[in-house]
């Protein structure tokens, strides 16, 4: 996998919260040994989550886990909202580079 990362110039843009149980600091920390540089992970504090989260959430995902979904702060200078911009950002150049 590392071979085609470098190969086709790939990267991937990861974002976690910092005690998300389902996407563990261990993942990511995987995910980096196996892709190298090409892996960009991005934690955020757990106090960047949103708190008024839809009732599936509340009830079956115990902490902070979805950075662009569910826990995103749609506020301007939201840390998640930044993560969203970048997450953006990241495709915009990656399809302008590809078409």
């Amino acid at each position: 996998m590392r071979d085609r990362m470098e190969r086709e110039d790939l990267t991937v843009l990861a974002y976690r919260f910092e005690g998300d149980t389902f996407c563990q600091a261990q993942r990511f920390a995987a995910y980096a040994g196996a892709l190298g540089d090409r892996f960009e992970a991005r934690t955020l504090p757990d106090s960047a989550a949103a708190t008024d989260v839809p009732p599936f959430f509340a009830k079956h995902v115990p902490a902070p886990h979805s950075v662009e979904t569910a826990h995103l702060v749609d506020e301007a200078g939201s840390p998640t909202l930044a993560a969203r911009d970048e997450i953006l950002g990241f495709f915009r150049q990656r399809l302008k580079e590809g078409g």
